[in-house]
């Protein structure tokens, strides 16, 4: 392996799909991991620092809905 395809590898990321894993590389698992946690930096009450882990799920709804994009669920 040459030096220019060598990184740091912080973060172990899963994603899957209809519940079946897909394979990601060490690059996509850091960009997909470093975006979630830049965009919870910006939230409140989430810190400065990482969290040690994060858990996300997204699941389509049967029907759309119309919703006020300023308030919670």
């Amino acid at each position: 392996m040459s030096s220019k395809h060598k990184m740091f590898k912080n973060f172990e990321t899963e994603m899957r799909v209809n519940s079946i894993r897909l394979p990601l590389n060490h690059f996509v698992q850091e960009t997909l991991a470093n975006t979630m946690i830049g965009f919870l930096k910006t939230l409140k009450d989430v810190g400065e620092e990482a969290p040690g882990s994060i858990e996300k799920r997204i699941r389509r709804l049967p029907k759309q809905v119309e919703v006020d994009a300023h308030t919670y669920p």
